[in-house]
């Protein structure tokens, strides 16, 4: 059974540029974890959210609550199937203003601008990638010593929590067996371009210069959901 995704706490672009004032950053930034009074709300009511948050009526679907923090005002939206919070959009409340915040909020959904878009999905996906490929590159060299140190054993690895792995060295110690499940953690498939750089990774921290696809496994039979490749370097001459 896969395990249900992690609920994440995210801003949307547009709302983190243009509500916030703040860059969008690089993908090694997690949106999640900018620093923000409302973000940090957002993060704080995120478990139980919607629980003992009040909906924007105005707004029929999706349902969208409100968010407060001191002078601030939010938006925000539990998308369930992705298991991700969205702050949508937030504004501060200025004393004596005749501007509500709220009819800002209802303003962008009737235009469409509210509720997370491709870009916004996008951004996620890199975002996890990056995670899981900087993960792999600790994790890969730790997968390679507990290989060597029980060759032609298969050693299983999770990368970045995300992408199921395993690995064999023979004893002669000049081949390298690499297999990457084709289905993620949370029951997702695995992009072909992550699992490339998954093999690269692996392949670089054992110092293999060449590397073939391959139908089989050298300890037993492939799982239908694994692709396999055969890494060649130098033997390790003992010490």
């Amino acid at each position: 059974m896969s395990a249900l995704p992690e609920r994440r706490t995210r801003p949307t672009i547009r709302c983190l540029r243009d509500d916030l004032g703040i860059g969008l950053p690089t993908v090694d930034v997690d949106l999640g974890s900018i620093e923000h009074p409302l973000m940090d709300e957002a993060r704080r009511v995120a478990p139980a959210a919607p629980r003992s948050q009040k909906r924007i009526l105005a707004i029929d679907r999706p349902l969208v609550y409100r968010l407060r923090h001191s002078r601030w005002r939010g938006a925000t939206w539990l998308d369930d199937a992705a298991a991700r919070f969205w702050l949508l959009a937030g504004a501060q409340r200025e004393a004596g203003s005749h501007a509500d915040a709220y009819e800002v909020f209802v303003a962008l959904h009737e235009a469409g601008h509210l509720l997370p878009t491709d870009d916004d999905r996008l951004r996620d996906v890199f975002e996890r990638d990056a995670r899981v490929l900087a993960a792999a590159r600790i994790e890969a060299l730790h997968a390679l010593e507990a290989a060597a140190a029980a060759p032609d054993s298969d050693v299983l690895i999770r990368f970045g929590e995300f992408v199921d792995a395993r690995m064999l060295l023979p004893a002669a110690g000049d081949e390298v067996w690499v297999a990457i499940a084709t289905r993620a953690a949370d029951g997702g498939f695995v992009a072909e371009g992550l699992r490339d750089l998954l093999f690269a990774i692996v392949f670089d921290a054992a110092g293999a210069e060449i590397w073939e696809p391959r139908p089989d496994w050298p300890s037993g039979p492939l799982e239908w959901f694994e692709v396999a490749r055969l890494g060649l370097r130098e033997p390790i001459s003992p010490a």
